[in-house]
């Protein structure tokens, strides 16, 4: 809010230097720049909440100004011109309704011509309908357009949002077809569990069975064999009810058998048609990883046969250390097939069921040709790794590129503000010194000018002179024969001054010297008659 409020203050200050400029120069009425400056100020505050408000509010005392001083000799200010253009802009990219902005445009031009004819009525008005459609052609280029501009970045706008909007839309169906993947992985780890540990507590149950039936033991002992082979049944009851409740409702009943280990999955591969070799190390692993590593064997080979038809196959499997590492390498098609569509799915899946016995899975292209997935899981199992690095934490990647896309374009945006003001500020200040130095270069002294004389040769006149003339000398307010060379000096420096010094000469001789009024505020020298 702070930065908000700081940008506010920044922006009416920087409108409101010109109105002060502009004012002090022409020696405007105080209360006429205090008001504008109120003007500004309401019309900032007001811009984001009420932008065609804010247009008005600016709008009006530029109106009234150019109806009182247009057609006049002194001139038309344009102090407010930037403002009445920005805040054209604000009401295009904030206000998008097209007839809020005709009837403020249309209502300040029939109030600019109905106070114009009002208020001068000594112009014609012909002479006052052709001001006011001067004013209409300036008005087109500096409210009209900046409002269009500021239109067409607001749908510029709207557009670019909706398809981010899609992005993400589309980002997050895509995360929800992983997470299902994930999830039917997991149901198929709840049925290895049911296969696994049920197995075992069948096996528990039909030793106590046995014990049961033993007429050599006593009753008490054959009396607990009853109730743990109850319980062993419990148990194998209550696990069958979790496991359907985490098995997914719609995957379909498995048709493998259920113990299947990797060299008859092989085997079974190689009958089919498909060029696999196995090379196995004898290795111990819990049935987790055991399933872990056929569903992954599983895959490998199905990807092979579906992508890449007559390549050949290596699965190795290999103690390292405390891990076991599994490799599935192809050789890739042997002539171009036709490209299957896949998602990616299976791997996120196999990805998901490695992760969750503690190992890692990577899989992708081979340099020398092919693929290759490679898994390195705990004989024993472990604790799942953290999530995989495609899903950002805090956010989705869409939203983060969203969010660098936008500072690059306000970056793109304050250098594109800033390049053209800084060179304006450097032409600005470059011809500010000028006029500055021109203006002290062109100081006539009061004592001096009263020291000239009608009559004095021009060589005697030229040795008080300044080096330089007025740059913006009063001329409309003279008339000057034929003949004559005549100059403009200033009694004192820029922006200080209401009236000039001028001195005429014919054939090298002084003919006249007065004082000529320069704004619209009489000269402050009283002992001078302007003209």
């Amino acid at each position: 809010m702070n930065w908000q409020r700081a940008g506010d203050l920044g922006l009416w200050a920087a409108l409101g230097f010109l109105v002060i400029v502009e004012g002090g120069s022409r020696g405007d009425p105080y209360w006429l720049m205090a008001g504008c400056l109120a003007a500004l100020a309401a019309a900032v505050l007001l811009r984001r909440r009420r932008p065609i408000t804010a247009l008005a509010v600016v709008a009006a005392p530029a109106i009234v100004i150019l109806a009182v001083s247009l057609n006049t000799r002194f001139g038309v200010p344009v102090a407010l011109v930037p403002a009445v253009s920005y805040f054209a802009y604000s009401a295009g990219r904030r206000d998008s309704q097209l007839k809020h902005f005709v009837l403020v445009v249309c209502w300040s031009m029939v109030a600019l011509l109905a106070l114009g004819l009002g208020i001068h009525r000594k112009v014609s008005a012909g002479e006052a309908v052709l001001s006011w459609l001067a004013i209409v052609l300036f008005s087109l280029v500096l409210v009209v357009l900046p409002w269009l501009i500021g239109r067409y970045r607001a749908q510029q706008a709207q557009l670019a949002a909706a398809g981010w909007e899609r992005a993400e839309r589309i980002e997050r169906e895509h995360q929800l077809a992983l997470d299902r993947v994930r999830l039917r992985e997991r149901s198929r780890i709840a049925e290895d569990m049911h296969d696994s540990v049920g197995h075992e507590l069948s096996l528990i149950a039909l030793r106590a069975a046995a014990l049961e039936v033993d007429a050599g033991l006593p009753d008490r002992h054959r009396h607990a064999a009853t109730e743990l082979r109850e319980a062993a049944a419990t148990a194998t009851e209550r696990l069958g009810e979790i496991i359907g409740v985490l098995r997914d409702a719609e995957a379909d009943a498995p048709v493998l058998p259920a113990h299947e280990s990797v060299t008859e999955l092989v085997r079974r591969a190689a009958a089919s048609g498909l060029a696999v070799e196995l090379d196995l190390d004898d290795v111990e692993l819990s049935p987790m990883v055991d399933r872990a590593i056929h569903r992954v064997v599983q895959e490998s080979l199905t990807n092979v046969g579906r992508h890449a038809p007559g390549a050949r196959v290596n699965v190795t499997l290999r103690a390292d250390g405390a891990d076991v590492l599994l490799r599935i390498e192809d050789s890739g098609a042997p002539s171009p097939a036709e490209v299957v569509g896949s998602n990616g799915s299976g791997l996120t899946g196999l990805t998901e069921r490695v992760r969750l016995v503690g190992g890692t899975l990577t899989a992708g292209p081979r340099s020398e040709g092919g693929f290759a997935v490679v898994a390195r899981i705990p004989r024993t199992g472990g604790r799942p790794e953290s999530p995989p690095a495609s899903e950002p934490i805090g956010g989705t990647a869409t939203a983060a590129e969203r969010a660098d896309v936008h500072r690059r374009a306000r970056r793109g945006l304050i250098k594109a503000i800033a390049v053209p003001v800084a060179i304006g500020a450097v032409v600005g200040t470059v011809a500010l010194g000028y006029y500055l130095v021109a203006g002290y270069s062109s100081i006539l002294p009061p004592d001096e000018y009263d020291s000239l004389r009608i009559g004095q040769d021009e060589s005697e006149v030229e040795l008080v002179l300044p080096a330089l003339q007025m740059l913006d000398p009063p001329v409309e307010r003279t008339t000057q024969p034929d003949g004559w060379d005549c100059r403009f000096y200033r009694p004192d420096g820029p922006f200080s001054i209401t009236y000039a010094y001028r001195l005429c000469f014919v054939d090298g001789r002084l003919v006249a010297k007065d004082v000529v009024q320069t704004g619209s505020v009489r000269p402050t020298n009283e002992s001078e008659t302007p003209r």
